[in-house]
């Protein structure tokens, strides 16, 4: 798929993809075309748009790092069960996805994106465990 359709994909949610040299100076812009072409790539546009809606928060929007977009790429790939659970899209939508990767640069600093997608399933295995009882795990 096209570079230009990544753009037009991206624009549904207010991306906007910058050279990976300049300054982001904006909630809407990403530096991370590369992953996120990727992704597209390798899952396809319905994959990617989940990605992105998940992301696309008040809270969050604006995470648009490769850390982030790969960490919630491979947490709706890797967590079926999880992702398909009533209660995920609310709860995912508390968590503060920049404090969470702070914390996975602090625990570990080689790997932050796997580290926060370990981090991602951990807090939603038991916050969604928490409001409906049923097997997330």
């Amino acid at each position: 798929m096209s570079g230009g359709y990544l753009d037009k994909l991206a624009a549904e949610y207010g991306i906007h993809f910058v050279a990976p040299a300049r300054r982001i100076d904006g909630r809407n812009q990403s530096k991370a075309r590369g992953t996120c072409q990727a992704l597209l790539k390798k899952h396809g546009p319905g994959h990617l748009r989940l990605v992105f809606g998940l992301i696309n928060t008040p809270v969050n929007r604006g995470n648009w790092s490769s850390h982030v977009l790969s960490a919630v790429s491979w947490l709706v790939l890797n967590k079926p069960e999880l992702v398909e659970h009533p209660a995920f899209v609310s709860q995912f939508d508390l968590l503060r996805l920049d404090e969470m990767l702070e914390r996975a640069k602090d625990i570990n600093p080689s790997a932050p994106t796997i580290t926060l997608a370990v981090l991602l399933a951990h807090e939603l295995d038991g916050s969604v465990s928490a409001i409906l009882p049923g097997k997330v795990a």
